[in-house]
């Protein structure tokens, strides 16, 4: 079990581009990829615990283990989700327009804040909005 949570992805932001990156085994996990979004294609970012997620997904493929990992490509009212994550705790809930998914769940890697990269995104695309973290 703790191999499998052990697993996240790492969040990187350029200048122009949000990067997840999945290791192998998350690839594996989720039958994908890294995905690479531009920042222009982000309508919202924030910071979700899972509260019962698994049972408005319809799986297209990947991995279906809730409480110990979730990864692939979903189907949800009105389009498609990427999720990967373990534990649920303190996932990056992302809004897209113009991508393959219109929304993207993540659980970050352990020695990442989803709170500061949900930040730095959220400055990127509403500056001037005022933002706290809690």
């Amino acid at each position: 079990c703790a191999s499998i949570q052990g697993s996240m992805a790492r969040i990187e932001i350029t200048s122009d581009c949000l990067k997840i990156e999945l290791d192998l085994l998350d690839k594996v996990w989720a039958i994908h990829g890294s995905l690479d979004i531009p920042l222009v294609h982000v309508l919202d970012a924030k910071v979700v615990d899972e509260d019962g997620w698994q049972h408005i997904w319809r799986k297209l493929i990947g991995t279906n283990a809730p409480g110990l990992k979730m990864a692939g490509t979903y189907f949800v009212d009105g389009g498609l989700a990427f999720l990967d994550y373990g534990s649920g705790r303190q996932c990056v809930v992302l809004q897209t327009q113009h991508e393959t998914y219109k929304t993207v769940i993540v659980q970050p890697n352990a020695d990442q804040n989803a709170q500061e990269i949900v930040a730095q995104i959220l400055a990127r695309i509403k500056p001037g909005a005022v933002r706290t973290i809690a």
